[in-house]
């Protein structure tokens, strides 16, 4: 074979390469997406309003991206090598530790300490969750918040050397400090669990595993005061049978499952409605043997802790959807309310509020100090029925209040703006019936003169 016939040999192996993975994608099975990964819809050239898709051929080049042949066995091997060879992780949200743990990439800032919430913005989110506990409390029924630790706060030993801690206060203590000076009530699982002398999170997945949650079961139940069934002290089996979130972003086709807990005693709860999977948006169970029932805010750290509350409570609904919508404990006739989020989310609390009609309040305006500051201002129609949002920011920190029509009512301290946010859900209205803004400050009321 001379030079040229060889040249060409390689030239058409190599477009034949190419041909099969882009070719084959319409002769193998679609990748499924692996853990938290969003695969590129299938482009369509007519968009739903009827208008040509400028962005077709940018569509293709996406979606063949993320469905070529054979992409994640090709994935899988690439990975491997990088972190078995070169202990590199070839993903972007996972942390190669100790022993082969593997942690979420997001949960580094709050383990090293870095891009902490400022002081305001702390006790905002604690003043936030202080008015959705009042809110509760009014309707007789009881409020708990509970943070779900990050794997790396409670088994910081095998994260990488390189990685250490510049500050030790972290977003968590420092709100539960918050939490504490305003009467909060919460519970500190961080405490919990380091008394424990067992390993309670998966080696390979960012969460606790069943017996880590048949633990925050037991102490989220204790500090409600509710009878229940202590499932930590229960018999149990250890079967290997569960395949990490990590893992599974590392290596989309790896087949390795680690040991989890699985417990001899059966539920009894029976699920209202069809559970699609354990990370459903919004969940309701029944169990006829028990009392009380039950509106339990959560996110992934949910997936394993659900049926326990489930087991636990005469009707329970376990929704995922962020804001929170308090005012659903009404749906439900929820006389318990808690809300779950895991460390790496608190700063979600200083963005969103809670989809809650604002409190009525009595202020002294009269004795206000006026003060010429930037105010923004946005009202907007709300799913609350009977409410409009308004929201915004001024340019002090402090408690808000929005005068609107002849009320006075109290703003959530919280929103997406970069100075000192507030939402309100009040009465139905236009811009007319916005009046005034306050913004009380170390005990002074200051009225807020709109530039």
């Amino acid at each position: 074979m001379n030079k040229n016939h060889l040249y060409l040999f390689f030239i058409l192996f190599f477009i034949t390469v190419c041909f099969s993975f882009s070719l084959g994608m319409f002769f193998t099975e679609q990748p499924k997406p692996r853990a938290n990964e969003i695969l590129t819809p299938k482009p369509a050239m007519i968009l739903p309003d009827g208008s040509v898709n400028k962005e077709y051929l940018k569509n293709v080049t996406d979606y063949t991206a993320d469905h070529f042949a054979f992409r994640t066995d090709l994935i899988t091997i690439h990975n491997a090598i990088l972190s078995k060879v070169f202990h590199t992780s070839a993903s972007d949200d996972v942390i190669l530790g100790k022993q082969n743990w593997l942690f979420y990439k997001q949960t580094e800032n709050d383990y090293i300490g870095k891009n902490i919430l400022c002081d305001n913005d702390i006790e905002n989110i604690a003043h936030t969750l202080y008015m959705i506990q009042q809110y509760v409390e009014n309707q007789n029924a009881k409020f708990l918040f509970v943070i779900a630790p990050n794997k790396n706060s409670l088994y910081g030993e095998y994260m990488p050397d390189s990685m250490y801690t510049i500050r030790n206060e972290s977003n968590a203590q420092h709100l539960m400090n918050a939490l504490q000076k305003q009467n909060v009530n919460y519970i500190d699982l961080f405490r919990v669990f380091r008394q424990k002398n067992e390993v309670l999170y998966y080696q390979l997945d960012s969460h606790w595993n069943n017996k880590g949650a048949s633990l925050a079961y037991h102490s989220i139940m204790n500090a409600l005061g509710i009878y229940h069934t202590n499932w930590y002290d229960m018999d149990y089996s250890i079967q290997k049978n569960h395949k990490g979130d990590l893992y599974e972003m590392l290596y989309p086709k790896g087949k390795q499952l680690e040991n989890d807990i699985v417990f001899e005693k059966q539920f009894d709860f029976q699920p209202d409605n069809e559970i699609h999977a354990p990370d459903d948006i919004q969940i309701d169970t029944s169990n006829n043997q028990k009392q009380h029932s039950l509106l339990l805010f959560r996110d992934s750290f949910g997936n394993n802790l659900y049926p326990f509350f489930a087991d636990g409570f005469g009707h329970s609904r376990f929704s995922r959807k962020m804001p929170y919508t308090i005012t659903m404990m009404h749906e439900v006739s929820a006389d318990v309310v808690v809300l779950e989020i895991v460390e790496r989310n608190i700063s979600n609390l200083a963005q969103y509020a809670p989809v809650l009609q604002s409190p009525l309040v009595e202020l002294h305006t009269t004795n206000a100090v006026p003060i010429h500051c930037d105010v923004d201002v946005e009202i907007t129609e709300s799913d609350l029925e009977g409410y409009c949002c308004v929201q915004g920011s001024v340019e002090e920190y402090g408690n808000v209040y929005i005068q609107w029509q002849n009320e006075c009512y109290e703003a959530f301290p919280v929103g997406k703006a970069q100075k000192q946010a507030f939402t309100a859900y009040v009465p139905e209205g236009t811009e007319y019936d916005f009046k005034a803004i306050f913004v009380e400050k170390n005990g002074v009321l200051y009225q807020c003169l709109i530039e």
